[in-house]
């Protein structure tokens, strides 16, 4: 006849070793003094060391402030969840440490392999190497889990300043302040299934992509092609104007809105900056600012008899 085996009970467990309970009120303490620290010391504080430590640039300190402020978040979100799960393990303490134990027994048991070669000692070493590897697999996976999990929060840290919880489809990342309002200019004045004919000094490669379905023209100067662009027009790129293009050039781009965007001062001709008075009206909108003149041409226009 079996003998059942007796119900294990909460006295059974076996008691947690004094060793752990002082790491474990150690850690509860340093937890406790950090996210004192984090939740009472003012975000600007933080940002304001972030800001002082940054190099010179303008972009340099709006990453070092913003990176500053979702790290502060990101550790008050932390620490008050570290609290939380320490407590839980805290009352806990013999059942959580009866399991750990339980667990690491067992993926020792489970990664202990054995060999069915019929020598002993060509078993036993062969055996031996295939638990090492198994055991060594686990650890790999392990680190290569916290190294992504740490460059993921590194990345999100990097990216917030810019992102923030919107899509890069709203916050139009790596490209110019002036690029993001030709672009958005362009969704809120042209349907979706506008051609566009551009003139502009500028690689339209981004705004391209941003706009589409819309499809934008461009006869880019042959001097032009293989020029990388600096910030700020520090490098000037040759570019037709509309006028230059010939009948031929404009039957091949068939379009229905011509549009000529141009940033270098040597392009820029200051009679024409208010000629569009929709882009004129949208920047002041944007930039809350009614007197506003922007520093470069933008000049959109439908082609007769294409569009309302």
């Amino acid at each position: 006849m079996v003998k059942r085996q007796p119900e294990r009970t909460a006295s059974a467990v076996p008691q947690c070793d004094w060793r752990v309970r002082g790491l474990m009120l150690v850690w509860i303490g340093f937890t406790l003094l950090v996210t004192g620290f984090v939740w009472i010391v003012p975000i600007e504080v933080f940002q304001q060391w972030a800001f002082d430590r940054a190099g010179q640039g303008q972009f340099e300190r709006f990453e070092a402030v913003g990176s500053a402020e979702f790290s502060v978040w990101l550790s008050r979100i932390a620490c008050l969840a570290a609290i939380f799960v320490s407590g839980i393990v805290w009352w806990n303490l013999d059942r959580w440490a009866n399991f750990a134990a339980e667990t690491w027994a067992g993926l020792r048991a489970v990664t202990l392999s054995s060999s069915a070669s019929n020598n002993s000692t060509s078993r036993s070493l062969v055996g031996r190497l295939r638990t090492l590897g198994g055991r060594a697999l686990l650890i790999v996976w392990g680190v290569l889990f916290v190294v992504h999990f740490a460059n993921g929060i590194r990345e999100r840290i990097h990216e917030w300043p810019y992102f923030r919880f919107n899509s890069g489809d709203v916050v139009l990342p790596n490209i110019s302040d002036s690029n993001r309002a030709v672009i958005r200019y362009l969704r809120e004045a042209t349907p979706e299934n506008a051609r566009i004919l551009v003139a502009s000094d500028q690689k339209l490669f981004f705004l391209s992509y941003y706009l589409r379905p819309r499809v934008l023209l461009h006869r880019m100067h042959p001097e032009s092609e293989h020029v990388i662009p600096l910030k700020d027009q520090e490098r000037k790129l040759n570019a037709y104007r509309l006028e230059d293009l010939s009948p031929h050039d404009l039957e091949q781009m068939p379009h229905d809105y011509t549009l000529e965007y141009f940033e270098h001062p040597d392009f820029v001709e200051r009679g024409r900056l208010l000629e569009d008075r929709g882009w004129i009206e949208f920047m002041r909108r944007r930039e809350q600012n009614p007197t506003l003149i922007p520093p470069y041409v933008v000049r959109l226009r439908p082609v007769e008899g294409t569009r309302p």
